[in-house]
């Protein structure tokens, strides 16, 4: 006769946990480009200018020039824009410098001495993304984000683990990915910000799933298809159970 042994059906369950957790442990890597990422003295702004693309939404100032002063402009998908006097002009791929001065020259055959100044007051076209335990996704970019706002801005659940956070960032067409390991969660205890780096374009910001919430997350899956057995099993007897009015 076969007794039955009450920690026999624990075991499999158990071991199952502890290698899932050994092995989760050792799935998230330490990035160490942090060149690519800390300068110093910190800094709090992107050092990158900010270039015009759709659909970005512009401002141009213009005192001595009221067809276009006050001029609200919001890039077409083709670049354009369109002002008065001078008609449709490239915005895109320009920083606001740039296209200030092209204006200033194609209105000089209707005034002199004028003065122009862009500013972008939508700011549609960039963005950082923010991925794993985050339902944030893409984030307008704006230049003085750094990784620390963005975390707090997006939140860290209890399924996180902030002590593995990492910022990854390609290079301007995709490649040459630079990777930085950020402990968020000794930053919000220590207040060290050493690693605080200023978010650019396109940078990642990666928050991973914990072992203990990974391996649920796994058993849960796992229980999905047979989850409405185990209801239409279930369900019969916990209407029996119900108290009689």
């Amino acid at each position: 006769m076969v007794t039955d042994n009450p920690t026999h059906g624990h075991a499999p369950f158990c071991v199952v946990m502890l290698i899932g957790a050994c092995l989760l442990a050792g799935c998230v890597p330490h990035y160490t480009d942090d060149d690519a990422f800390i300068i110093a003295p910190r800094q709090s702004y992107s050092l990158k200018p900010y270039v015009i693309e759709p659909p970005d939404q512009i401002r141009i100032i213009a005192p001595t020039a009221p067809e276009i002063n006050n001029i609200d402009q919001r890039l077409r998908p083709d670049g354009y824009i369109t002002l008065h006097l001078i008609g449709d002009i490239l915005a895109a791929d320009k920083t606001p410098k740039d296209l200030a001065q092209e204006i200033e020259e194609k209105i000089k055959d209707f005034y002199q001495n004028v003065n122009i100044e862009v500013r972008v007051i939508g700011f549609n076209s960039k963005f950082y993304y923010m991925v794993g335990e985050t339902n944030m996704g893409p984030v307008p970019y704006t230049g003085n984000d750094s990784v620390f706002d963005a975390a707090m801005r997006a939140g860290i659940p209890f399924t996180a683990w902030p002590e593995k956070a990492a910022v990854i960032r390609p290079n301007e067409v995709g490649g040459l990915v630079k990777r930085m390991s950020i402990d968020l969660k000794a930053m919000m205890e220590t207040g060290d910000f050493r690693r605080n780096a200023v978010l650019e374009e396109g940078d990642i910001v990666f928050i991973p799933i914990n072992p203990l919430a990974a391996i649920g997350r796994v058993f849960q899956n796992l229980l999905l298809p047979v989850q409405p057995a185990i209801d239409a099993v279930s369900t019969p007897a916990r209407v029996a159970n119900l108290p009689t009015p």
